[in-house]
């Protein structure tokens, strides 16, 4: 009897239920006002994501002077929904603490506009242009980006690396197909990068065996 084990195929496509985020919730917050007032259930109907997630984000609105509640009309003795506008309507999906102030923007959000408007970087450039004085990005953090973003096929190599005592960094480019937009591509911690404007996953880790 033959113990040859068949090769492992290898993964060609990977489906993943991706929970939506705050700047899902804000794109249907942003649908649903313009034909009225809407609460928090309706949002949650389009989502995969818990009624009390999206409630949290909506009152982090609403502390923030985004959204305010506009009335709560009665339903027969039933407890009454709140329902919002908008106060401010941006672009761009506003990131608010509980207490309604903003957060500052994360690294990969800076590391990926600092790609999009250099024409090209090593990842020591990277770190000093996406770095601010508020948010500071190491050259490891600009390293491990690069690399992600690398195995997703975002970025193109202009010169290659060189080990060594007077080594040098790789120098590279982003892609012009893959400048998908200004959302950052996210690095997951399943280890995937989730490109959040076109809602794919583009790359992963290969799997590997658990004995």
């Amino acid at each position: 009897m033959s113990t040859h084990r068949p090769p492992t195929p290898r993964l060609h496509e990977i489906r993943l239920e991706i929970p939506r985020g705050f700047a899902d919730f804000w794109k249907i917050i942003r649908e649903l006002d313009m034909s009225g007032p809407w609460t928090i259930a309706m949002v949650t109907g389009q989502t995969r994501s818990h009624h009390e997630v999206v409630g949290r984000y909506v009152r982090r609105l609403a502390k923030g002077g985004f959204a305010e509640v506009v009335n709560r009309p009665d339903r027969g003795g039933l407890p009454p929904a709140a329902h919002y506008r908008l106060l401010k309507n941006p672009v761009d999906a506003p990131r608010v603490r509980p207490d309604g102030s903003e957060c500052l923007p994360t690294a990969q959000e800076q590391m990926w506009r600092a790609m999009r408007s250099l024409r090209q970087f090593d990842a020591r450039e990277l770190a000093f242009s996406a770095s601010t004085d508020v948010v500071s990005v190491s050259l490891p953090a600009a390293k491990s980006y690069i690399a992600r973003l690398v195995a997703a096929d975002y970025l193109d190599v202009v010169r290659p690396g060189k080990g060594g005592v007077k080594g040098t960094l790789a120098i590279w480019r982003l892609r012009p197909n893959m400048n998908t937009g200004p959302l950052p591509p996210l690095v997951m911690h399943t280890r995937f990068v989730w490109d959040q404007n076109r809602s794919v996953v583009m790359a992963a880790e290969p799997a590997k065996e658990v004995v």
